[in-house]
């Protein structure tokens, strides 16, 4: 389902100052700041309730405001500290000079939690990290060796790219006793480890392809859509800015719900298989996580931003085309 189209039609509940903001980001007193928001950005993309089903969103939303409110505590040093020191989150907010207004900050986080930008820049961070080597040795250990599950288990893992790597962390455990030598990782011949990858490229080379088509399809609609917009604007043009304001806050309109149930939609096909116990999928390619988005979401995103960004041009120039004409 995609977020409501204007900040005002988003439902913001009173503050939740009864928390704990160290609890709700799973973080300890002493985490940095990077930590913090690593960890806000992990806790908001899985309670975000674009992402809950319909029958879970009152207790997504719930959630998401919890994790929003203590971001917005922990992520301020003025406010941590006095936090710190009262343990009351609501005197957190009664500081001098802090003009922090909780219905703009919630709505901001509601907007901007799910965005290729945001998940991008956690990717940057996550990969070759401390923190995906200890996942990829737990979920090794989990599988028993078994590297198609592995690839299930690890968010943002890609089986075409992240193999080798991944094997050079799995051995050095190995020989450090870190880890078991499991039969199914130290057994399986170079045939079978080639099958499996090349299947992997295979199916990583379809969902790119589909991703091109879909953004063919998407331009395709913008032109028709627009060349629909335009000659409804003209014989309109009369009645006054009226007109225009309607065919922005269309042209808006779709342009959130479009790219939000798109994207949402890639989040919920890519990760879904965690609930299933983390097992299934094709080629590492249908990995189950609840935290973080496919790189075929992505491909998908891009066309719509792409598309959402030529339509808003268009209904710029429509409305020079307004101005010209009242000059």
């Amino acid at each position: 389902m995609p977020p409501k189209a204007h900040d005002e039609e988003i439902d913001v509940d009173d503050a939740p100052t009864d928390i704990d903001p160290y609890a709700v980001l799973s973080v300890d007193r002493s985490a940095t700041p990077n930590q913090i928001k690593s960890s806000y950005r992990k806790a908001a993309l899985k309670h975000h309730p674009d992402k809950a089903s319909p029958e879970d969103k009152d207790t997504a939303h719930t959630k998401f405001q919890e994790v929003a409110f203590a971001y917005a505590i922990l992520s301020d040093e003025r406010r941590r500290k006095r936090y710190d020191a009262t343990g009351n989150t609501s005197e957190s907010l009664d500081l001098d000079d802090d003009d922090f207004d909780w219905t703009s900050f919630f709505r901001e986080q509601y907007k901007s939690a799910v965005t290729e930008a945001s998940i991008n820049k956690f990717a940057d961070e996550y990969k070759g990290s401390d923190e995906e080597q200890r996942h990829v040795l737990d979920a090794f250990q989990k599988a028993k060796g078994n590297m198609e599950s592995i690839y299930q288990m690890v968010m943002l893992s890609d089986m075409v790219n992240d193999e080798d790597r991944f094997r050079v962390i799995i051995d050095k455990a190995i020989a450090n006793g870190g880890v078991e030598a499991y039969k199914k990782y130290s057994g399986e011949s170079e045939a079978s480890r080639k099958k499996r990858t090349d299947r992997a490229r295979k199916q990583k080379e379809k969902e790119a392809k589909e991703a091109e088509e879909a953004e063919q399809e998407i331009e395709e609609d913008l032109k028709s859509k627009t060349k629909q917009s335009e000659a409804k604007v003209k014989p309109k043009a009369k009645k006054g800015p009226g007109d225009m304001n309607e065919l922005a806050a269309l042209i808006q309109q779709r342009q959130q719900g479009r790219s939000a149930e798109t994207f949402i939609a890639g989040l919920e096909a890519k990760y879904a298989g965690e609930s299933k116990g983390g097992k299934g999928g094709r080629g590492g390619t249908k990995r189950g996580s609840s935290d973080e988005p496919s790189e075929e979401a992505f491909a998908r995103n891009r066309a719509i931003n792409k598309a959402d960004k030529s339509e808003g041009d268009a209904g710029a120039g429509a409305r020079k085309s307004k101005r010209s004409r009242k000059a």
